[in-house]
């Protein structure tokens, strides 16, 4: 589940680049761009060809450790906090269900995005462009988000159709297109817990088991040694902050981790404490960044920021004494103090079916639309009355 807008295409959007190789920016790394702070640096491994890392550096791709990505508005498509609310959990105990066949990593097909292809995760919006992927410097691992609707198992199917699972699409489209500028992109297919079975630590750890053998996978076969970021989105998330304690942190690998984008789900403000500080401007690598983008004046996402949650920190599930969720804005950097439309780069809609399957033109980016603050946990956008359609119906 989530609370970011998930919608938000509608809030704090997408940002051109200035002929860069990465595509979503929070702020410009052309060549108005301000320098690194002191002591921000960028993520080296010795897997990478100096050359290759040197150009990376020098042409701001370093700075992919804290890029605008707003992932959009999918999970909220299909009815949003109002669903969570009347979805309940199966009726047979988890023990007593069979769970669906396990993914293999091996195959293609379970895989919503792999290297070589030219799915809709390749779609760029005018003044984008997807990069060579020979020429990408640096991976992404993305965790996709709730995206099946049928209610009744605990988990879903991991090759569930986009029938059952319509947000497949979207999410492929609107979110993992982000990293296209400058990454090669592997998105697993897993067995999602459903939204009833979200319930349910069982149907979690169901999924996440899919995730880690996933992750492991990748890092054996397809990574090579290269530079990686983790990105994450709704159920997603939950799944990435466990992933980040088990397979990374206090890890050499922890040494080739750009950034981790924890979007649209709980995330503690104390990620510190486990050796993963939390980003604060745009060249800083080897961080996180998350937020949970809700219409200013709504209050469906104050679920994430104030109801209980579920999730695993420091080695256990914990359900009590939770730290406040992390939030910050994409727009500035910062956990505090508002930022203005002016900040905003550009902002997709929503996407509209039929979705295809295969890469096509984004709509043009609707720069400076909104602006956002972090306040109690959530970003709150303001979503000026005149925003066209796909910018305002989908915020929680």
């Amino acid at each position: 589940m989530g609370g970011d807008a998930e919608a938000v295409s509608a809030s704090v959007g997408r940002d051109e680049m200035n002929n860069h190789d990465v595509h979503e920016d929070g702020e410009s790394v052309g060549a108005d761009a301000r320098q690194p702070r002191q002591g921000e640096r960028p993520v080296t491994t010795k897997a990478v060809r100096p050359r290759r890392l040197r150009r990376w550096i020098l042409r701001g791709l370093a700075t992919i450790g804290i890029l605008l990505v707003l992932l959009v508005a999918t999970f909220w498509w299909v009815g949003g906090f109002s669903m969570i609310a009347r979805s309940r959990p199966p009726s047979t105990p988890f023990a007593a269900v069979k769970p669906p066949p396990a993914p293999d990593y091996a195959a293609a097909k379970s895989w919503l995005a792999l290297p070589g292809g030219n799915g809709l995760e390749r779609s760029t919006a005018p003044g984008t462009a997807a990069i060579n992927e020979a020429d990408a410097p640096a991976d992404v691992f993305f965790i996709h988000p709730t995206t099946y609707k049928v209610n009744g198992p605990w988990n879903a199917p991991f090759d569930a159709s986009d029938k059952d699972a319509p947000l497949n699409q979207p999410v492929l489209l609107d979110q993992v297109s982000v990293f296209n500028g400058c990454c090669l992109m592997y998105a697993p297919r897993y067995r999602q817990a459903t939204l009833g079975g979200l319930s349910d630590f069982k149907a979690i750890e169901l999924a996440y088991g899919d995730v880690a053998r996933a992750f492991r996978y990748y890092l054996e076969h397809q990574n090579k040694g290269r530079p990686f970021i983790i990105a994450s989105h709704s159920q997603g998330t939950a799944h990435a902050i466990k992933l980040l304690q088990e397979e990374v942190l206090g890890k050499p690998l922890q040494s080739r981790l750009v950034a981790a984008y924890l979007i649209g789900g709980y995330v503690p403000d104390t990620f510190g404490e486990v050796g993963l500080p939390i980003c604060d401007s745009a060249y800083q690598t080897g961080c996180v960044i998350s937020y949970n983008a809700s219409e200013a004046g709504r209050t469906g996402a104050q679920m994430i920021s104030k109801g209980k949650k579920i999730y695993w920190w420091k080695g256990e599930r914990v359900t009590n004494g939770q730290s406040n969720a992390l939030c910050v804005n994409p727009l500035n950097w910062s956990q505090k103090g508002a930022a203005p439309a002016s900040a905003n780069g550009g902002s997709l809609p929503f996407p509209v079916a039929p979705f295809g399957t295969t890469a096509k033109p984004l709509p043009g980016l609707a720069k400076n639309l909104t602006g956002a603050e972090c306040r109690d946990g959530l970003l709150d956008v303001d979503v000026p009355w005149s925003a066209p359609p796909g910018f305002t119906d989908l915020l929680s």
